[in-house]
């Protein structure tokens, strides 16, 4: 017992007085205004109050996680989780755990003034490493600004990635292993090469990257050709806007199926799942990845619908601790035991063997499934977090010795289109016959 008692004690001195030891400024609630005093832009405000911004610290999730972590180490960690879910809150010396008792802008954890006040970022970057200039100045990606109520100035580190990794870039405390490192994986990404950033997805209309979205940055001010979306969708369907997040997860990964075209009854049949990240700048999946879930099913099932094979991989990062225990909590992991998710650009690729029934064909199912929260974590904090099939696909081994097609489209197999074209000549066949008849009476 004395040793995790240990590490306790030093989390907590390291993190006793949160801001200045997390390289925080200390910065007053009250120099910041909550959102819905940002009339002007209305649209903009309807489009973040939904977004895990607006909810990162009051998210039912998080604050279950939280309050686990709370027990774990004495309260030590919760300002290190709270610097990035609350960073108004933490800076100013309030408790977030008192979170009908903070200020209204603390409360609305990562929000419009909090953003557009940020100046920069501290090296090395991540782990809340935000530099704030409360001066009053709005500072925002648009080159030619022209604001009434506040002063308004263009900046450049909104337009870049890091000004995401500052928060999405997440540290252990004590020992430094990665934690999150969704702007680590971007940054080594094909994505990152062609000058794609985390904005060009995440703050535009819809899945994938680079999409103009002309409009008005605020009521009265110039039509611009492409403003910034400030819906920041991920994949969160349960406490998000859940269309948005379906058509980001569903965008994601492709997946492909090959079985034999034919097999004997009783030989073993060689099936292939190729799963590949096609639409995510980032690995899949990304974040805290010890407690998102992504995993690929797949079945097969006889002529008469029964199983006859079953199998699950799951896709994620498995942590340990000092001892090599696994898994491991984040606050107790010193290390990665397994990390099997996949990078942008790149595919898994799984085999499966199942003997040949007799009697009729094979249909051979694939999906890949996500969950943003296990179920036990969900129930604890109340939350229903539904899976989201992000691809399907399935095929059938027949006696005909023909795969069908895919779930996702395809072209009819040879029997069915070798019917087709006989009802089709045989349909013209009588209407010339009928034709012929017609004529000679």
């Amino acid at each position: 017992m004395k040793k995790p008692l240990v590490a306790i004690a030093v989390l907590g001195t390291i993190l006793a007085t949160a801001a200045p030891v997390l390289g925080l400024q200390k910065i007053q609630a009250n120099e910041f205004k909550p959102s819905m005093a940002c009339l002007c832009h209305q649209e903009m405000i309807d489009e973040w109050t939904p977004t895990m911004h607006a909810k990162a610290l009051s998210d039912p999730i998080y604050r279950a996680k939280r309050a686990d972590a709370i027990a774990a180490t004495k309260g030590a960690l919760a300002p290190f989780c709270d610097s990035c879910h609350g960073p108004v809150a933490t800076m100013g010396g309030e408790d977030p755990g008192a979170l009908e008792q903070i200020s209204a802008a603390s409360r609305q954890g990562v929000f419009c003034d909090f953003c557009h006040q940020v100046q920069g970022t501290r090296v090395p970057l991540g782990n809340a490493s935000y530099v704030v200039n409360p001066d009053g100045t709005k500072r925002a990606q648009i080159k030619d600004p022209e604001a009434f109520i506040h002063l308004a100035e263009y900046s450049r580190h909104h337009t870049r990635a890091e000004f995401c990794g500052m928060c999405h870039n997440v540290d252990h405390p004590v020992n430094g292993m990665h934690l999150e490192a969704t702007y680590t994986e971007w940054k080594a990404s094909p994505y990152a090469k062609a000058g794609i950033v985390c904005q060009d997805c995440h703050m535009t209309p819809g899945p994938g990257p680079s999409k103009p979205r002309p409009g008005q940055a605020a009521m009265g001010g110039p039509k611009r050709e492409d403003i910034y979306d400030m819906s920041f969708v991920g994949g969160n369907v349960a406490l998000g806007n859940p269309k948005a997040a379906q058509a980001n997860l569903k965008a994601a990964a492709k997946l492909e199926l090959d079985v034999p075209r034919s097999a004997e009854v009783g030989k073993k049949a060689k099936i292939e799942v190729r799963v590949t990240n096609v639409g995510a700048g980032h690995y899949l999946p990304t974040g805290l990845t010890e407690v998102r879930q992504m995993w690929l099913e797949v079945k097969a099932l006889d002529s008469g619908g029964r199983e006859i094979l079953s199998e699950r991989r799951d896709f994620g990062t498995v942590l340990k601790d000092k001892k090599g225990n696994y898994p491991a909590e984040l606050w107790d992991a010193v290390a990665i035991y397994k990390d099997d998710r996949i990078p942008p650009q790149e595919s898994v690729t799984q085999e499966y063997e199942l003997a040949v029934p007799d009697g009729g064909p094979v249909t051979v199912e694939a999906a890949l499934k996500y969950r943003s929260a296990p179920e036990e974590l969900a129930e604890k904090a109340g939350v229903a977090v539904p899976v989201t099939s992000m691809a399907s696909v399935a095929k059938t081994i027949g006696g005909d010795g023909e795969a069908a097609a895919d779930s996702a489209g395809g072209g009819l197999s040879k029997t069915l289109l070798a019917i087709v074209v006989l009802g089709v000549l045989g349909a013209v066949v009588g209407a010339v016959w009928w034709s012929r008849a017609r004529n000679r009476r």
